[in-house]
């Protein structure tokens, strides 16, 4: 399955940057304390911006995290229904832009194992759709949401080895890699392409994230490409049965 995720043109306002967070807590505590039962609906966007005298984007935020965390389910047309008074204990991540990517980088940290130029050939080749002997550098890194021990997923991120000092200093900057590359380089993301597919921990991998070998694995794979259609980073995510829950939406056009 593949989905393309095209650039996002609204940015947040970095003075309403913690607000979400105040409307975040108030909303799981209305949850959490039954004042808004499961099966019910929160009260409508409006209606929050008004309550916390918020903007729009504000109160997405907060409802987009409420979202990840399982507390209720967003539907188009029908408003958020609370579908859980207490967190899984899986991320949930819906994604339709880059912009929503980027906060995803945001609300999670990584953890780098270690970093390594190398000269792909074969299978890394391929999966990096670079000739092979091109040089690129490797970054291996554990993601983890907040104060949780148990790493959400076993990450690799490939960059041409002419952004090797981005490579370098990734785990230093909470923001995503393509957002840094944009910024430093003066790129343009025209595109990411993103692959899901399931396999099994292997040994490396169930010790990285701490499972049985063979236990389901869903990895995520996603290409950022340019205007040519160059990968300019590309980001290999492995997640273990039961940590992460991925949701897109699909509209019938025309």
């Amino acid at each position: 399955m593949k989905a393309a995720v095209r650039p996002a043109s609204v940015r947040p306002s970095a003075a309403e940057g913690p607000r979400f967070q105040e409307i975040l807590d108030a909303l799981r505590a209305d949850i959490a304390d039954g004042r808004v039962g499961v099966g019910e609906r929160l009260p409508t966007e409006q209606e929050l911006c008004l309550r916390f005298s918020a903007s729009r984007y504000t109160v997405r935020e907060a409802l987009r995290r409420l979202q990840d965390l399982g507390l209720i389910a967003r539907r188009q047309g029908s408003g958020s229904v609370v579908t859980a008074a207490r967190p899984d204990g899986r991320f949930h991540n819906t994604l339709s832009s880059l912009a929503e990517i980027g906060q995803y980088a945001s609300s999670t940290r990584l953890e780098v194992l270690a970093v390594e130029k190398i000269l792909v050939e074969g299978r890394t080749a391929e999966l990096l759709r670079s000739q092979p002997d091109t040089p690129w550098v490797r970054v291996v890194a554990l993601r983890r949401q907040p104060g949780e021990r148990t790493p959400l997923c076993y990450t690799e991120v490939f960059l041409p080895a002419a952004f090797d000092d981005v490579a370098q200093a990734i785990g230093t900057f909470p923001v995503a890699v393509y957002a840094v590359l944009e910024s430093r380089y003066g790129l343009r993301i025209e595109e990411v392409v993103q692959s899901i597919e399931a396999t099994s921990a292997d040994a490396n991998l169930a010790s990285r994230l701490s499972v049985e070998v063979g236990t389901p694995i869903l990895v995520v794979i996603r290409h950022y490409l340019d205007a040519d259609g160059n990968a300019l980073e590309v980001a290999v995510s492995s997640h273990a049965a039961g940590r992460y829950r991925y949701e897109m939406t699909l509209q019938r056009s025309g």
